[in-house]
This record gives structure tokens, C-alpha cells and sequence, in this order.
């Protein structure tokens, strides 16, 4: 069919024309007179009556069926729509819904768009419509369906959410004034028409039950709907008196009935009070406001005269609210209370601020660790802090009223007035400076010193106010720490020279050395020889003494008994302390320890006197030594051949230390000793030491309960008692042995190397430490030892010692260096069979070196070798 096919002068032609028309223009309307959510979902259901009426008009008309068939269906798209902004509107009107979450509008449309698409393919299954009958009725042709079973579906869907309508505005029907109750009647009516109209069409009540007169039903909707807006402002009323006048209001409005439900709130109250949840009309006060319990204290509540002010904490912010109660009544009758909350927090604050400010003032100056003082025109004290006494011994009574000058070193005293003079003057605004002070007993104090002037509210100057902060301690710590930098450059320097000397040392000791075996057994030449061999010796001696003063590296080790050290330092102390008991249990077992004897004295001696200085009023001091053998990883039973460690645990019965003394024993200037008697530098100096020999110390202490300190050192073997000539050079296989030797400096290297080969043993040399890699890689079978030099370019001692170690696990080492032995060099020592040699060394210490390393492991064959790729 087509639209010329149209027949206009059909019964119901002006009814639905009138039904599509007015709908429209309340939808125009609507939106035009306040766009809010409420307005917005009338506008809605206007719309989408105005286009049902206008597609059923087109359907009465239509002359062709299958024309009738599709405006149908067409007007399902519309018909959808009417329930759910139905539903919507009334929620919004009868206050139930601020704002329609998304997740409950997609479920509410889920049902609608099955049913549409039900409707578009209902050709295929009749679910909706079974068949569509044509029946005339006054010579007029209407179209009638006979209805499937989703059909009553979506009816009863639609049904549901209209009468759910009707129940809100029912509900605000019966509890709003006598406006609103007008407002409401018109809305019922108006919805009331075409669910009647639509109730009979469907369930075929009454005669005419072959036309649809829901559509028209709306005209009278509409004529209602109309009314309430002319007449009582149905959509003008509501959103501006209450959106815009009640949300807007800069206080909070709370409005709750009798028993304390809350019937609505705006905005500000809910900002205000730290309301979250979105649910909350008809839900009690107490419930949803924090503080509303609260107010039952708050007696002056309904006297206007005297609001309280009540304090909160919303959002983690202090809010100050003044409350005001006023009643609501309708017709005489009580229904409920206004509860209106203004914001004084800007107020209450400033008052706070102000009331607080000098109390602030007045704790700050009183309790500051520093010195806060202020002075007149004439440069007397008029107000000094309780810390001026702390600090100094003065009271405030022998302060105030006197001049600075009087507490002022007097050396001093001209710079200072000058100072504060141009300050007086105007001529600075500020001036920092140190103050030399003098204490009540007559010590002096040093004081980083700010100052500035002291104006009134018309800017005039009336003197200075100042603050002074103790720094005596600060300066003498960074003296402290001046002297150890200073110590350390010495030690720094001390290294190198002792490095270099020592090489120039050993140059002449190698050739004193060569000349000596070429001159023979001439007792002329070897008495000169002897002389000038003691001055090299004399000039080793002088670089330790360096390092010895700088207290760097171990320079002098040895390998000695513990046990008999112990014994020889705790003499000393017995000697010295006869108030204190001394028990010593050492271990019958091997003590050797391979270290500096004079370091170790110098850990136990301090261990020793911190013990006894402990125990002012006598105690016990107790020293046991332990030999520890680690147990065999793979049979815990049997002891293993590695990691023995000597243990000496020093225990004193004195006052013990807290955890917070035994967190910084150990560091720099951390003494619990009065001054004077105590550097802060002992317990670092052990710790330093024990560290630099591969060690470990323990503290274990608590308050009155005593100290006990561990200390652990690696064991060493015990020297063998052997009766030799120190002069005679030790014996040499001198059949087959081949050494590897490495140094950076050449002279060094061509000297050692015929020292070497002067015992009868084949030598390969080299400057550089990858060709003396290259060269053990391809000798490594023939090589039975490597002499080599801690310190070179590009890769030290260390280094090389780890790249020969790759090619060869068993690899033996004599190191030597012109630096003393350190860390590095102790790790390396107990690595396996290694020894070390400090410049310089003479032909026979290199001989007994050489002899050592070869008699402690005597050379595989070949093919017993085992070697690491």
C-alpha cells in the first residue's frame, strides 16, 4: 500500500490525530520549562505516546493489510518506551531517584528489546502475534491480532512497571501537602486513561473491542496533563522550588518525620555531614548521619536564641555546623522537623587561630631546644627561654635586664655591636654569626647565631629578637672528623709511598742479594753486605712504622699463638686493676692465628679495658678461648679440614647496654664515657681490625646484666719447631721445578728473575697479566708455582690470581707486594697452598717462600692433573 491509499474519514481519524499532537507538545514543553531528570523523562513518554498515536493513525487509514501489518509492528518501538518512562518519571517525582544508576536501566531494558526483536521476526516463529484478522466493522476495515505467548509476556512486564508507578505517586499522594496532593490527582488520572483503554482493547471488554483506544486514551492523559501544568505548575512547582531553591541552598536542609526518617536532604547537608550512601530517604537519621545521636545533648537545639555548634570530622576534614531545629506542621499536626546546618568552620577556625596564637607562641619559645631571645633599643635582654638555663646556667632573673655583652666572650663584644647596630638601624635586615657565650661556670660555648629586628604594627623597630643554637659539640665532632680525614689522607699517602719505596728497597735488596752469591763466603764482603742489607731493612721498617701510624693494613704478619698473647695482655691488666677478678680458660687445643700480633694486642687490650671500665665498683672479667671446627657439610659427624676459627669471648659483670647503645658501638665517636675520657674511636678501631684480618665479632649485653664480646679469626697452622740456619738458603728441588713470574715493573722483573734462576730454577717472566695468562694456559702442566705482584695495571693481583685459578684449580701462588698485606691477600691466602712476600725480600726468603709452597704438595704427574676448562 501507499500513502495515497489512505483513508482519512475514518471514525477515529480526529481522536488520533488530537492523541499524537498534544503528547507532543507536553514533550516540547516539558524539556523546554526545566531540563532536570525528572522533566527530561516525561519529555520522554510524551514523545513516545505522540509517535504511537501518530503510527496507529497511520495504521486505521491504511487501505492495503500488509501496510496495516507493518505499522503494526512499527508502533512496537514506541510501545516499548511507554512503561519504563512511565516508571522512570513517577520515580523522579515522587522523590524516590536522584539519579537512574546504569546497570538497573539495562535490565530494565532487556525485556524490551527481546520483545522488539521478537516482534521484527515474528514471521518466522508467531510468538508474538499467531495471525493478524481483518474485520469490518461499519463498512470500516480494522486490523485485529490474535496474540502468542510472549505477547502476555511483555504485557505483564509493561503492567508491572506501570502499577509500580502508580504505587510511588499513590505513596506521595497521601504524604504531600495539599498542592502537591492536587499536582498528584491530575497525574493519576492522566495515567490512569489509557491503561483502562488498554486493559479492554487486550482482554476484549466491552463492545468495541476490535480498535486499540490506548493511543486515544492519551489525548485525555494529555488534557490532564495539560491542566496540572496551567493550573498548578505541575512541572514548574517541584524542580524549581526544590532543585534549584532547596539543592542549591548553601546550608544544609535535613527534613525527617516524626520518628527521625529522613524524608529528604539537599546538597550541602550531604556534603556537610559525609553522606555516601545514595539509598537514603525513609532510612532513620541515625543510620545514615554520624554525628546524628549526637544531638540529643544539644538542649538548646529548638531555641533559636542560642544554636549550638557542633564539631565533625568529614572526609578527614574539621567542620564546624551551627544547628537550627524548626518544626513542620500541616493543619496543626506535627509531621516532622527541619534540621538546618550553616557551615561557621572559616569562623571557628580564625577564632580558634586567634585565641590559640599566642598560647602557640608561647609553648613553641618555651620548649625549643634553642636559645630564643630578644633585645631593646639599648641592647638589653627583655625576654630570654628556659633553654638560655639549660645552655648556659643563667636564670632568667639574672638575665633579663642585662646587656648581651655581658654574656658574650669579650674578644667578641665590638664585632657583635656593630652587627646589632646596623640591625637598629635599619642598615640590614638580618645577620647570621656565631657567638662565642660563656657559661655560668665559665666554659664557653659556641652558638650558630640568626637575628633580625623586631618591628610594631606601624613598622617601627623596637630591638632584635634572635636565635642561638648550641653548636660546641657539632664543632668538636666535625674537628674529630677533620683529624681522621686527615688521618686517612696520611694513611692514603703513607700506601703509596710505602709501595714505591718498597720497590726501590727491593731492586737493591735483589742485586745485594746476587752480589752476595757471586762475592762467595768473603767475610770483608759480607760484613759490608750485612750493613748495607740491615739499611734496606731500616727502610722496610720505616714504611711500616707509616702504615703503622696511619693505621692502615696489616704490616707486620706472623703466625702465632692467641692463647700466649691472651695471657701477656690480661697480665697488664691484672697489674693495673685489683679490684677485678680475672678468669682465663684458653683451650688446650691449637690457637694460631696468621695475622698483625700488634693489632690483636691492640683489639684485646680495648676489649679488655671497655670490660673493666664497666665495672667501676669491681666484678668479674672473664676471657675464654676456643678452638672451632666446622662440621663436614656431607657427613655432619665428621669435622671438616676447612673454615677452622679461633674464638676469644671477653665477659665482663658490669652495668650491660641497652639496644639502642648496641646498635652504634661500633661506629666512629659513639662513646657512652663522660667527656674526656673516651674518643669514640676504640670498639670502631677493633671492628676495623677484626674486618681487615677476615674475622667476626659478636656483642650480646643487657642493661645490668653484663657484656660479652666474640671474637673469631681464622686459624693458621702451627710453625714447625725447627732448628735451621736462617742464613743458609732453604733447600730446592732444583730438578724440573718452573715458576711463573709476574711483576709490572721491569727492573723488579729482571731482578727477581735472577734471583730465581740464581737457585737453580727455570723461570718464565712477564710485565703483562694476559700474556701471563696466555703463557700459564699453555705451560700450566710444567709450572709448579706463580709468583706474582699484587698491584699492576690493568689487572691486579687478585684478578690474575682468579684467571689462573679457571685454568687450574690447584694453582699455587707466592704474592708479593710493596703495600702491606690487606683483605684481599688474606682471601686469597685461604684460598689452598699460597704464600706472601712483602718488599722487599731477600734471596733466601724467597727461597724458604719457594720451598714452603713446593715441600707442602708434592708435584703430580702429569696425568694426574685435573684440569678446569
Amino acid at each position: 500500500g501507499s500513502i495515497g491509499m489512505l483513508a482519512i474519514n475514518q471514525p477515529y481519524t480526529l481522536l488520533l490525530i488530537f492523541a499524537a499532537i498534544i503528547p507532543a507538545i507536553l514533550a516540547v514543553l516539558a524539556l523546554k520549562q526545566r531540563p532536570n531528570p525528572g522533566a527530561r523523562s516525561f519529555s520522554v513518554l510524551m514523545a513516545s505516546v505522540s509517535l504511537w498515536a501518530f503510527v496507529s493513525l497511520f495504521e486505521v487509514c491504511s487501505q492495503d493489510p500488509d501496510t496495516k501489518v507493518f505499522s503494526y509492528q512499527i508502533k512496537y518501538l514506541f510501545i516499548v518506551i511507554v512503561p519504563l518512562s512511565w516508571l522512570t518519571f513517577s520515580l523522579y517525582y515522587s522523590n524516590r531517584l536522584r539519579k537512574f544508576e546504569r546497570n538497573s536501566f539495562i535490565l530494565l531494558l532487556i525485556t524490551p528489546a527481546i520483545t522488539l526483536l521478537l516482534v521484527a521476526t515474528n514471521h518466522y516463529h508467531q510468538l508474538m502475534f499467531k495471525q493478524f484478522e481483518f474485520v469490518t466493522v461499519n463498512n470500516y476495515q480494522l486490523l485485529y491480532p490474535h496474540f502468542g505467548a510472549m505477547f502476555w509476556i511483555h504485557v505483564l512486564y509493561s503492567y508491572i512497571l506501570i502499577a509500580i508507578g502508580f504505587v510511588f505517586l499513590i505513596s506521595h499522594l497521601i504524604n504531600s501537602p495539599a498542592h502537591y496532593q492536587r499536582q498528584v490527582t491530575y497525574l493519576l488520572v492522566g495515567g490512569l486513561a489509557p491503561w483502562v483503554s488498554n486493559i479492554t482493547f487486550i482482554f476484549k471488554i466491552g463492545t468495541l473491542t476490535y480498535f486499540d483506544f490506548t493511543p486515544v486514551a492519551f489525548s485525555v492523559s494529555g488534557v490532564a496533563f495539560m491542566w496540572g501544568i496551567l493550573r498548578y505548575k505541575l512541572l514548574d512547582i517541584v524542580p524549581i522550588a526544590r532543585d534549584v531553591v532547596f539543592q542549591n541552598m548553601k546550608d544544609g536542609i535535613i527534613v525527617v518525620d516524626n520518628d527521625d526518617n529522613i524524608i529528604d536532604l539537599n546538597t550541602t547537608a550531604r556534603q556537610l555531614s559525609g553522606i555516601e550512601e545514595n539509598n537514603f530517604i525513609g532510612a532513620h537519621a541515625e543510620n545514615i548521619i554520624p554525628w546524628w545521636h549526637d544531638l540529643k545533648r544539644y538542649e538548646a537545639l529548638a531555641k533559636p536564641a542560642a544554636p549550638p555548634i557542633i564539631e565533625l570530622e568529614v572526609e578527614g576534614q574539621i567542620r564546624f555546623l551551627q544547628l537550627n531545629q524548626s518544626p513542620l506542621f500541616n493543619k496543626d499536626k506535627p509531621l516532622g522537623s527541619t534540621l538546618t546546618l550553616h557551615d561557621v568552620t572559616a569562623t571557628k577556625l580564625a577564632e580558634k587561630a586567634v585565641s590559640e596564637s599566642e598560647e602557640r607562641f608561647k609553648s613553641f619559645s618555651e620548649n625549643a631546644p634553642v636559645i630564643i631571645f630578644s633585645l631593646d633599643e639599648n641592647g638589653a635582654l627583655n625576654y630570654a627561654n628556659p633553654a638560655w638555663q639549660t645552655l648556659l646556667g643563667h636564670s632568667r632573673g639574672e638575665v633579663l635586664g642585662h646587656p648581651l655583652a655581658d654574656f658574650i666572650s669579650r674578644d667578641q663584644n665590638q664585632p657583635i655591636d656593630r652587627t646589632f647596630d646596623q640591625l637598629i638601624k635599619g642598615q640590614i635586615p638580618a645577620a647570621e654569626f656565631i657567638l662565642h657565650m660563656v657559661h655560668k661556670d665559665g666554659s664557653r660555648h659556641l652558638f650558630n647565631t640568626s637575628a633580625s629586628v623586631n618591628s610594631n604594627t606601624e613598622g617601627r623597630v623596637t630591638g632584635i629578637i634572635g636565635l642561638a643554637k648550641d653548636v660546641t659539640e657539632e664543632k668538636r665532632l666535625q674537628q674529630q672528623l677533620f683529624q681522621s680525614q686527615k688521618m686517612e689522607a696520611i694513611g692514603t699517602l703513607a700506601g703509596g709511598i710505602a709501595h714505591d719505596f718498597n720497590n726501590l728497597l727491593m731492586g737493591m735488596q735483589a742485586n745485594l742479594s746476587l752480589m752476595r752469591l757471586e762475592a762467595g763466603h768473603s767475610q770483608s764482603f759480607d760484613e759490608k753486605f750485612k750493613r748495607i742489607e740491615d739499611q734496606i731493612q731500616n727502610g722496610a721498617s720505616l714504611t711500616r712504622q707509616l702504615l703503622g701510624y696511619a693505621r692502615k693494613g696489616k704490616y707486620a704478619v706472623t703466625v702465632f699463638d692467641l692463647n700466649k698473647l691472651v695471657e701477656d695482655a690480661l697480665n697488664v691488666v691484672r697489674r693495673t686493676n685489683k679490684s677485678i677478678i680475672v678468669q682465663l680458660r684458653l683451650d688446650e687445643a691449637s690457637t694460631f692465628i696468621r695475622a698483625d700480633q700488634g693489632q690483636i694486642e691492640l683489639v684485646l687490650l680495648n676489649l679488655f679495658v671497655n670490660a673493666i671500665d664497666a665495672m667501676p665498683h669491681g666484678g668479674e672479667l672473664r676471657v675464654t678461648t676456643a678452638l672451632k671446627i666446622p662440621a663436614h657439610p656431607d657427613n655432619p659427624g665428621a669435622p671438616s679440614k676447612i673454615g677452622h676459627t679461633v674464638e676469644v669471648t671477653v665477659e665482663d659483670t658490669g652495668a650491660g647496654m641497652d639496644k639502642a647503645t648496641l646498635d652504634q658501638i661500633f661506629e666512629p665517636f659513639f662513646t657512652t664515657k663522660e667527656v674526656g675520657r673516651g674518643t669514640g674511636l676504640g670498639l670502631a678501631s677493633v671492628y676495623g681490625v677484626i674486618q681487615n684480618h677476615c674475622g667476626h665479632i659478636d656483642v650480646k649485653s643487657e642493661p645490668n646484666q653484663g657484656s660479652a664480646f666474640t671474637v673469631r679469626l681464622p686459624a693458621a697452622v702451627a710453625p714447625k719447631n725447627q732448628c735451621r740456619n736462617d742464613k743458609a738458603p732453604a733447600y730446592l728441588p732444583k730438578e724440573g721445578v718452573k715458576i711463573l713470574l709476574v711483576d709490572d715493573e721491569s727492573l723488579i722483573l729482571k731482578y727477581s728473575h735472577e734471583m730465581i734462576a740464581s737457585l737453580g730454577i727455570s723461570v718464565v717472566s712477564t710485565t703483562d697479566s694476559e700474556e701471563a695468562i696466555s703463557l700459564y694456559r699453555d705451560q700450566w702442566e710444567d709450572l709448579d708455582l706463580v709468583v706474582l705482584d699484587m698491584v699492576m695495571p690493568k689487572m691486579d693481583g687478585m684478578q690474575l690470581f682468579s684467571a689462573l685459578h679457571e685454568i687450574n684449580p690447584n694453582v699455587r701462588v707466592i704474592v708479593t707486594t710493596g703495600y702491606s698485606m690487606d683483605s684481599r691477600i688474606s682471601e686469597l691466602m685461604a684460598c689452598g697452598d699460597h704464600d706472601f712476600l712483602k718488599k722487599p725480600y731477600t734471596r733466601d726468603d724467597l727461597a724458604k717462600s719457594i720451598s714452603g709452597l713446593i715441600g707442602t704438595q708434592p708435584r703430580l704427574p702429569k696425568a694426574e692433573k685435573v684440569r678446569a676448562i
